[in-house]
């Protein structure tokens, strides 16, 4: 694979990366941790794990709910993974690595941040108007377990905050690379960042096709063992499962489209997946209990597994003969 497949990449996709960060609100308490191992006649202090929870509830579940509705409802499924690398920000804190966002999705994209950060910064705001009550609360739910120096002053914590977006166009690789270095180290430095993309386009398309390979045998699976008679014995299916699968086809073409160059084998079994899934009147239908339903369910489950027999192997390699890259 050359440099082409990348350029028209960076036509159609740009990089991006969440980074948020907040206070945990848990506190290790070695003066309660040392107490504990005399009390208990342990050796080593340091075997025992005492925390505690400053603010007198879990801050930090608060926080994560926000953050894993974004992640789990709009960040992943309108991204696919890019660069499994992560990087430092200015106080040492890990950033979070970078995803490739089709076209296509990026203004959805945009928008759900946008929601996200209100919902983000109101409850910031909420949790930085109480934290001199919080401080009350805590000293006197805590006892002796209080710590006036757990607590940082209002700017410092303020910090402790952030909901970052960004947004980066995907590297182009051209012939005109200028620098000052000789023709062969230019070179190499050329193909050594291509490789890296390249490596990088085969991730994203060996996850787009096995997260879509495992869905659809997840379901073939379901309606092939599913038994009315027994259905704790019998591969009972919900509605969820079928919901999913048909998320990922519709989201196929443009990940097909924008990422990996309209590759054939994706977008036959698209079509064919399509044809499937238009058969099926409803989730209900496929729980019928007569003769018919039966067939049906083994129609749908073969038709599934037949719609995926192109992308089975390595369809990277497939695609491109089987070339490693240079780095690998």
């Amino acid at each position: 694979m050359d440099k082409k497949l990348t350029n028209t990449l960076s036509e159609n996709c740009m990089l991006v990366r969440l980074t948020a960060r907040h206070p945990s609100g848990i506190k290790v308490d070695k003066k309660l941790r040392s107490g504990l191992a005399e009390d208990t006649k342990v050796s080593d202090d340091k075997l025992l794990g005492v925390s505690k929870h400053i603010f007198g509830r879990n801050i930090n579940k608060e926080f994560r709910q926000i953050l894993d509705k974004f992640r789990n409802d709009f960040y992943k499924p309108l991204t696919l993974p890019w660069d499994d690398s992560s990087s430092l920000d200015d106080e040492g804190k890990v950033l979070s690595e970078w995803r490739l966002c089709p076209n296509t999705n990026l203004e959805r994209l945009q928008y759900e941040v946008d929601q996200a950060t209100l919902v983000w910064d109101k409850e910031v705001q909420g949790f930085l108007r109480s934290y001199p009550k919080q401080m009350e609360m805590a000293k006197r739910n805590l006892g002796d377990a209080f710590r006036e120096s757990d607590y940082i002053d209002f700017d410092k914590l303020r910090q402790k905050f952030l909901f970052q977006f960004e947004m980066t166009p995907v590297p182009t690789f051209g012939n005109d690379i200028r620098l000052n270095v000789s023709e062969k180290l230019r070179q190499r430095i050329e193909a050594d960042a291509i490789n890296r993309s390249n490596k990088n386009i085969k991730n994203v398309m060996t996850i787009t096709v096995d997260a879509l390979l495992e869905q659809v045998n997840h379901v073939a699976t379901k309606l092939k063992e599913y038994d009315p008679d027994n259905k704790q014995k019998g591969g009972f299916f919900n509605k969820s499962s079928f919901e999913k699968l048909r998320q990922a086809v519709e989201v196929l073409p443009s990940i097909n489209q924008d990422v990996l160059g309209n590759n054939k084998n994706i977008a036959d079994a698209h079509q064919s997946l399509c044809s499937v899934l238009a058969t099926i009147n409803s989730v209900d239908s496929l729980r019928d209990e007569t003769d018919l339903g039966k067939q049906k369910r083994e129609q749908v489950a073969e038709g599934l597994e037949q719609s995926i027999d192109g992308l089975k192997g390595n369809l990277f390699d497939k695609i491109y003969g089987g070339k490693k890259d240079e780095n690998s």
